[in-house]
C-alpha cells in the first residue's frame, strides 16, 4: 500500500486526513468500487486525488460544470501535478492533443463531462490510455430523484468494459436514499465499498428568522463573527444592492454574477479568498469548488430552490471546524415568490418545443442542417429577442441539452479564436493591394503555426503591443478581414456555446420519454415544498430536519440552532392543560393537519399556539414527519385515556 500520508503532506501540506477519507482511500487502492458520501466540506476530491497520485497511470475524472472542472484543475496544477480538462469550447484540434497526452504523455488527471464520453474520438482513445482509476464527481446527477440530473450520467457504465479492471469511485456530497440505489446501480458497481459521514454538521449553526428587513438582519450578522461571509441572492442586480449597502455601512463586500467578465469574476475571488473583502453577495453561481476554511456565516435572504441546494450552499461555512452560521431569512412573501419562481422553472412540452424552435431561427437552420461548430450564445439576448421568460427559457435549454437536441456549456472564458480561410497565395495578394494590413497579417503568420489548418487561440492585447497600435484598432482590422471573408473570426467570449451536431429536427418531431417533463416538474415542486416545509418547521432541530431529509438520522437535538434556543430560553412548562394545548388537541384528534394550518388555528394566539405546540413535540405528543404534517401520539394519548 503507497505511503498515502506522505502524497498528502508533499501534494496538499496536509498532516492527516479528515474522517473517512483514509478509509475511502484505501477501499479505492484495494481495487474496490467505492461510494463516497460527504458533505460539502467534507474533503471529497481528496478522495479521488490522493488515490489517483498513488496509482500508476491517468485517472479520468467525469464532472458536470466546466467551472468545477478548472478549478480543480487549476489547484492541480498549482501543485505541480499534471492535470487537464476537455470541453466543448474547445477546438476539434485542441481535444485531439490533449486526448493524444493522455495516451502518451505523462497526465495524471484527465476531467471531462459525461456528454464527452460518448463522442468517437474519445472511445477510441479510451481503450489506448493506462487508466488506474475512474471517479465520478457529483454522482447524484445520474439519479431522476437527484437535484442536478443529467441523462448522460446514465450511460457512464458503458465505458466500463472498455477499462474492465478499473475500480471506480463515485462521490457526492448530496444524496438520499433513492439517490444512493440509483448510483450504485446505474454505475454497475460491484459490490460497492459505501461510506456515509454524517450529514451533521456540529460547528454549523442553522437559523431561521421570519424577517421583513433582511437588509438591517444582514448587517447585523456581517458585523458579529469575524472571518469571511457570503450572501446569497437570486439576481445580478440584487449582488450589487446587497454589496452596496453592506460597503455604505462600513463593511467590505463585493458582488459576484454571471454577468461581470471573466478577469473581473477572477479578481473578486481572489479578494475574497486573500481576505482583501470579507463578503461576497452573488448569486449561485459563486463558491463551487472553493475551499476556504474561514468562512463564518452564510446567508439566504431568499429561500434556496431545494434543500440539496441550501445544504451545499451553507455548507461552505465552517470548514476549519470553528464555529459558524448558516441564516435563513424569511417571510410569506418570500415563500410565495419561491413558488411563481419555480413554476418558471418548470416548461411544459409545448414551451420547450418553441424554445428549439426559436434556436433553429436564430442560428438560421434549416430542418436537417447541424450546427457542428459550437458558438457563443447569450442566453439574455435570445430570450429578450423572442420574447420569452429568461428562467423559462433556461430551464427549456437544460431539457432539450439533457436529451442532445442542442448542447449547451456552461458559462466559460473562451479565447479569441482565428483562421485563415483563403490559401496563402490569396493572402499575399490581399496584402500588396491593402497595406495597411501587411504588418498585422505578416505578425500573425509569424506568431501562429497553423492558421491556415484550424481556428487557433490568439491574443489581441500582444498583437497590439507587438505592432504598437491600439487593441480595440486589432479586433477592428481582425472583424474587417472577416468581412471581406479572408478570416473566419471569433472573439473571446464569457458566454455559454451552443451546437446541435446532430442535425436540427422539427419542433413536434421533439420526444421525451415517459412523461419527462411532467415527471421532472414533479420532482422541482417536491424539492421546492421540502425547502419551505423546512423554513416554516420552527418546531424541530433544525440540524435533525436537514439530516433527515438525506437519510441520516441524528440521535439529539444540536442544542443552538434556533429552535432549540427557543427551547432553552423559554419558561418550563408545568404538566397542566393549557388552553392553547388543549385546542391543538381537539383540532388533532380529527386526524391530521399540516403545519402551516395548525398555527393559524387561533389566529390572534399564534406564539401561544407554536410553544404550546414546541412543548407537545418535546414530551411526544405530537408527531410531525418530513412533509410537516402533525398528528397525535395515537399510543400515548391511548395510555393517557
Amino acid at each position: 500500500m503507497p505511503d498515502i500520508k506522505h502524497i498528502l503532506k508533499k501534494y496538499w501540506n496536509y498532516d492527516d486526513f479528515r474522517p473517512l477519507q483514509e478509509e475511502i482511500i484505501r477501499s479505492v487502492l484495494g481495487g474496490r468500487d467505492t461510494l463516497a458520501l460527504l458533505p460539502t466540506g467534507g474533503g471529497k476530491s481528496v478522495c479521488f486525488q490522493v488515490p489517483g497520485m498513488a496509482t500508476e497511470g491517468l485517472t479520468v475524472v467525469i464532472s458536470p460544470l466546466i467551472a468545477l472542472m478548472s478549478d480543480q484543475v487549476e489547484q492541480l496544477v498549482r501543485r505541480g501535478i499534471n492535470a487537464v480538462a476537455v470541453n466543448s469550447s474547445m477546438s476539434a484540434k485542441e481535444i485531439d492533443i490533449v486526448l493524444d497526452n493522455a495516451v502518451y504523455g505523462d497526465l495524471k488527471f484527465l476531467y471531462v463531462s459525461p456528454e464527452r464520453l460518448k463522442t468517437e474520438v474519445f472511445l477510441a482513445r479510451l481503450p489506448k490510455m493506462n487508466v488506474g482509476l475512474l471517479a465520478v464527481d457529483e454522482a447524484h446527477c445520474i439519479s431522476e430523484w437527484g437535484h442536478d440530473f443529467r441523462p448522460a450520467y446514465r450511460e457512464i457504465a458503458d465505458i466500463r468494459p472498455l477499462i474492465p479492471e478499473v475500480p471506480l469511485i463515485a462521490l457526492t456530497a448530496t444524496a438520499t436514499a433513492e439517490v444512493v440505489k440509483d448510483i450504485t446501480e446505474r454505475l454497475e458497481m460491484k459490490s460497492p465499498e459505501i461510506f456515509r459521514k454524517s450529514f451533521e454538521r456540529k460547528n454549523l449553526i442553522y437559523v431561521v428568522q421570519e424577517e421583513v428587513n433582511k437588509l438591517n438582519r444582514i448587517l447585523r450578522v456581517a458585523k458579529n463573527p469575524g472571518g469571511s461571509g457570503i450572501v446569497y441572492v437570486n439576481t445580478r442586480k440584487d449582488t450589487i444592492h446587497y454589496a452596496e449597502y453592506l460597503r455604505s455601512h462600513g463593511i467590505s463586500a463585493l458582488p459576484y454574477h454571471g454577468g461581470m467578465d471573466n478577469d473581473e469574476r477572477a479578481r473578486t475571488q481572489a479578494m475574497w479568498v486573500e481576505d482583501k473583502v470579507r463578503v461576497i453577495t452573488a448569486t449561485n453561481a459563486f463558491g463551487m469548488g472553493i475551499d476556504k476554511p474561514n468562512v463564518r456565516f452564510v446567508v439566504h435572504p431568499m429561500l434556496p430552490n431545494s434543500i440539496e441546494a441550501y445544504f451545499q450552499e451553507a455548507g461552505r461555512a465552517g470548514r476549519d471546524g470553528e464555529r459558524a452560521y448558516a441564516v435563513v431569512l424569511t417571510d410569506e412573501q418570500d415563500r410565495e415568490s419561491l413558488r411563481r419562481r419555480m413554476e418558471e422553472q418548470m416548461p411544459d412540452l409545448k414551451m420547450v418545443r418553441r424554445v428549439y424552435r426559436a434556436v433553429t431561427n436564430y442560428f438560421g437552420l434549416a430542418t436537417g442542417s447541424p450546427l457542428t461548430d459550437p458558438q457563443p450564445f447569450d442566453v439574455q439576448g435570445f430570450a429578450q429577442r423572442y420574447k420569452f421568460k429568461i428562467v423559462e427559457t433556461i430551464h427549456a435549454l437544460k431539457i432539450l441539452s439533457n436529451f442532445e437536441y442542442l448542447t449547451l456549456t456552461d458559462a466559460v472564458f473562451s479565447p479569441s479564436r482565428l483562421k485563415f480561410v483563403v490559401s496563402p497565395k490569396e493572402i499575399y495578394s490581399f496584402e500588396i493591394g491593402h497595406p495597411t494590413f501587411e504588418k498585422l497579417i505578416q505578425l500573425l503568420m509569424r506568431s501562429y503555426e497553423g492558421l491556415f489548418d484550424q481556428p487557433i487561440s490568439i491574443d489581441e492585447f500582444e498583437i497590439a503591443r507587438r505592432i504598437k497600435i491600439p487593441v480595440e484598432e486589432v479586433r477592428e482590422k481582425l472583424r474587417h478581414l472577416q468581412k471581406l471573408r479572408m478570416v473566419a473570426y471569433r472573439e473571446q467570449t464569457d458566454l455559454p456555446f451552443l451546437s446541435i451536431p446532430n442535425g436540427s429536427l422539427h419542433p413536434d418531431s421533439l420526444i421525451f420519454p415517459g412523461d419527462y417533463i411532467k415527471k421532472r416538474n414533479k420532482r422541482l415542486r417536491s424539492k421546492m415544498e421540502a425547502m419551505i416545509h423546512y423554513a416554516v418547521n420552527d418546531v424541530v432541530c433544525r440540524s435533525i430536519q436537514l439530516t433527515a431529509y438525506f437519510g441520516d438520522r441524528a440521535t439529539k437535538d444540536c442544542g443552538y440552532c434556533d429552535v432549540c434556543l427557543y427551547r432553552k430560553r423559554r419558561i418550563l412548562w408545568n404538566s397542566h392543560p393549557t388552553e392553547a394545548r388543549e385546542a391543538i388537541i381537539s383540532t388533532l384528534r380529527s386526524g391530521s393537519i399540516r403545519l402551516e394550518e395548525l398555527r393559524e388555528i387561533k389566529p390572534d394566539k399564534i406564539p401561544e399556539t407554536m410553544e404550546a405546540l414546541r412543548w407537545m413535540s418535546d414530551n411526544e405528543e405530537v408527531i410531525i414527519d418530513g412533509n410537516n404534517l402533525v398528528k397525535l401520539n395515537a399510543k400515548l394519548f391511548k395510555e393517557k385515556n
